[in-house]
């Protein structure tokens, strides 16, 4: 073996010792390198991004969730039923104010008697045109009921007031004796009502063209003593008729 020869075995042989020597140290580092990244890895586990904002959140939010009641406790039943309570009486107000009263009944509609219905009734005193006063009232009863569609509506014996409009004795220039009356009011049911009817005038009438004969005329009687006082005696029935149509509650 030369010289060359040794040189260049000894050079080989170096640069497999290095190559040796290289390839344990890497071994060696990388053995040393991976339980480190293991425990870091296993003690710091993995966090969303977001994880420190939802924490921060959740401690500065107010708790409201809601906990499941549990059926077997009466207090949380209870409670339930004390919360919809007004709610369901609400509804049921609402719809109590919706429907229609089942009790409601509509309003009576009143009785009408027709104008030109007749009236007969019997006076309850006296009246006369000497006796009488005008303005003065006198007391009456219905002699007979008063029928409105086969359904008597005032009952005969009913309480009747009347009004003397005029009563003039026999004597005046005027003429003859004469007493006029109206009726004004009924009692129906404890109800006095109003009545609006015809005058009704008794007493002979003197005939003549005008005021002049009429007057002349009735001179004429007075000398001859045919002068006669109107009298309606008590309980006699007379007939008057209604101007305006009466209302009965």
């Amino acid at each position: 073996m030369n010289s060359r020869a040794i040189i260049l075995f000894v050079l080989l042989t170096g640069i497999l010792v290095a190559a040796l020597v290289f390839d344990g140290v890497s071994h060696r580092r990388a053995a040393n390198n991976g339980p480190t990244i293991s425990q870091n890895a296993a003690t710091t586990p993995s966090q969303p991004a977001d994880a420190s904002n939802v924490q921060a959140d959740a401690q500065s939010s107010p708790q409201t969730e809601v906990q499941p009641a549990d059926p077997a406790d009466p207090n949380a039943q209870a409670s339930d039923a004390g919360q919809d309570a007004p709610a369901d009486d609400a509804s049921q107000t609402q719809t109590d104010a919706d429907a229609p009263a089942a009790d409601a009944q509509p309003a009576p509609q009143p009785i009408v008697v027709p104008a030109g219905t007749a009236l007969t009734i019997r006076v309850g005193e006296d009246l006369g045109s000497r006796i009488s006063v005008a303005g003065q009232n006198f007391s009456a009863t219905l002699d007979r009921d008063v029928v409105i569609d086969g359904q008597t509506v005032i009952a005969a014996g009913a309480s009747v007031t009347g009004k003397v409009v005029s009563a003039r004795p026999a004597g005046a220039l005027a003429g003859e004796a004469n007493l006029q009356l109206k009726l004004i009011s009924v009692n129906v049911d404890n109800a006095k009502l109003h009545l609006a009817t015809s005058t009704r005038s008794f007493g002979p009438k003197i005939k003549g063209k005008n005021k002049v004969g009429r007057f002349m005329k009735g001179l004429v009687k007075r000398a001859s003593g045919d002068e006669r006082e109107v009298l309606l005696a008590e309980q006699s029935a007379y007939t008057f008729t209604l101007q305006r149509r009466l209302e009965i509650q």
